[in-house]
C-alpha cells in the first residue's frame, strides 16, 4: 500500500495516564493469587483423598459458632469503604496530562514540558534572574525574580508568544518577586 507524499497522516490521540488504580491493581491481584493458591491446595486435597483437612474447612470450622463482637462493626465499616473505593477508582477518568500542539499529525506535550516551554521563554526576557513555571491542563503559572517589578507585562508576552503553538493556548499568569540581578565582573 502506498502513501501520497501529500497526504497528512490522521492526528494522534491525546495520551492519557495509567489511571488511578496503581496501589490497589497489584494488592488486588496478590489477593487472588492468594485465593487461587488456596483453592488449588483445597481441590488436589480432595482428589488425592488423604486424610486430614482442606485449608478452607479449617477456616470455616473456626468460624463456626462465632458470634457478634464490637469490633466486627469498625471493621465492617472499613471494608465497605474500600469497596466503594475500588469502584470508585475504577469508574473514574484517566487522567490527561498532555495539551495538543497545533499540527496535523497529532503532536501532544505534557505539561510538565509546557512549564519548561514558558520558564525558558521568561528568562530570555531581559532583566530576569530566574524563572519557575508551574503548568496544568488549564493555566500556567510563571514566577519571576527581578530588580523590575514592571516586567510582568513582557514576561507575559514573550510566554504567551512561545505557547501559541498550543491548540488551544492557556492562561498565563506572571508573578514578580523583588531581587536584584547578579553582578558582571569586570
Amino acid at each position: 500500500m502506498s502513501v501520497s507524499p501529500h497526504v497528512s497522516m490522521p492526528a494522534a490521540r491525546p495520551r492519557t495516564g495509567a489511571g488511578r488504580i496503581g496501589f490497589a491493581g497489584p494488592l488486588l491481584a496478590c489477593l487472588l493469587t492468594a485465593a487461587g493458591v488456596v483453592l488449588l491446595h483445597d481441590a488436589v486435597a480432595e482428589a488425592d483423598r488423604r486424610p486430614g483437612r482442606t485449608w478452607l474447612a479449617a477456616v470455616l470450622d473456626g468460624l463456626d459458632g462465632l458470634t457478634a463482637s464490637w469490633w466486627m462493626i469498625p471493621a465492617g465499616v472499613a471494608v465497605a469503604g474500600a469497596g466503594v473505593w475500588l469502584i470508585v477508582t475504577a469508574v473514574r477518568p484517566r487522567s490527561r496530562r498532555t495539551l495538543a500542539v497545533t499540527s496535523a499529525t497529532g503532536v501532544f506535550l505534557h505539561v510538565r514540558d509546557v512549564a519548561r516551554l514558558a520558564s525558558a521563554a521568561a528568562e530570555d526576557v531581559d532583566g530576569i534572574r530566574s524563572a519557575r513555571s508551574v503548568a496544568g491542563r488549564r493555566a500556567v503559572t510563571v514566577t519571576v525574580t527581578s530588580p523590575d517589578p514592571e516586567i510582568a507585562g513582557r514576561v507575559q508576552e514573550a510566554v504567551e508568544r512561545r505557547l501559541s503553538v498550543l491548540e488551544d493556548p492557556l492562561p498565563v499568569t506572571v508573578r514578580v518577586r523583588s531581587g536584584p540581578l547578579p553582578k558582571e565582573d569586570a
